[in-house]
């Protein structure tokens, strides 16, 4: 019986490439899917750099008072 590495020990992608060396592999050759074959760039400040939360100019008006949207709310869980 052949020996199998085991999962901790396997080098990542194993299962990816052994289905593509396979004859009878499914598995896509096509450009677009070599995204995770080559080294990776490391994530600069600039990555993470954000313009804050989203603020709206204006925030619409509850309609009614408290009690009414209670009432309303209270109505409509019925």
């Amino acid at each position: 019986m052949p020996v199998h590495p085991t999962e901790e020990t396997a080098p990542s992608g194993l299962t990816d490439k052994v289905a593509a060396e396979s004859k009878d592999s499914t598995a896509s050759d096509h450009p677009l899917h070599d995204e995770n074959k080559g080294p990776t760039s490391k994530a600069h400040a600039s990555d993470h750099k954000s313009k804050g939360p989203a603020i709206p100019e204006s925030i619409p008006d509850a309609e009614g008072t408290k009690d009414e949207l209670k009432a309303k709310a209270k109505e409509l869980n019925k």
